[in-house]
């Protein structure tokens, strides 16, 4: 649903990365991107909805888990990333 979803800016932004410990989210900052709009960083909002996409999927799945920050993430990133929040069961 995450990536079927709609963003704000119409980027998708959003980076998800599965491993043993969950599913990790990150934010891929576009290069030459910098919307803010009264004050909003709109890839920050687009990671919202990404994020509210997951958790109504994941509630409707029946998927347990919920929103927790991993503390030996992010790791080594690609330029402009930025590890954000992570689901785990």
């Amino acid at each position: 649903m995450v990536r079927l979803g709609p963003s704000a800016s119409n980027n998708q932004p959003w980076r998800a990365v599965k491993d043993h410990k969950g599913l990790h989210f990150y934010l891929k900052r576009n290069a030459g991107y910098n919307k803010i709009f009264g004050g909003m960083d709109l890839q920050k909002v687009d990671m919202g909805i990404a994020m509210c996409h997951f958790e109504l999927a994941a509630e409707e799945s029946g998927l347990d888990g919920g929103w927790s920050e991993v503390a030996d993430y992010p790791g080594s990133l690609p330029e402009r990333t930025s590890y954000i929040i992570s689901w785990i069961k």
